[in-house]
């Protein structure tokens, strides 16, 4: 490069910076440019669905249950009446 074109550049005013694009080959945001199938909509969907809802309400519910484990004291189990009670008789209103 010659001298005069040299000192032409250097002279010249300077630009706004440039502002130089990164992604060209898929947008920052939005939904995915490629066919999902319905099972992998299922997982994806569902997935976080559980994963936010579902277990936390569980975990919630069994709260009580893991007190009582790690307090050492017995779960009640509910049992069933032995076959030979018998509940009361009713009372008929006739007599």
């Amino acid at each position: 490069m010659s001298f005069t074109l040299m000192r032409r550049q250097l002279l010249l005013p300077k630009r706004a910076g440039h502002v130089t694009q990164v992604r060209h080959h898929a947008p920052i945001a939005g939904p995915p440019r490629f066919p999902m199938s319905p099972g992998k909509k299922l997982i994806l969907g569902g997935g976080s669905l559980l994963v936010m809802m579902i277990i936390p309400f569980w975990a919630l519910f069994q709260i009580p249950r893991w007190s009582k484990l790690h307090n050492g004291i017995v779960e009640e189990e509910e049992s069933a009446p032995a076959e030979g009670d018998h509940p009361p008789p009713t009372k008929d209103e006739k007599n």
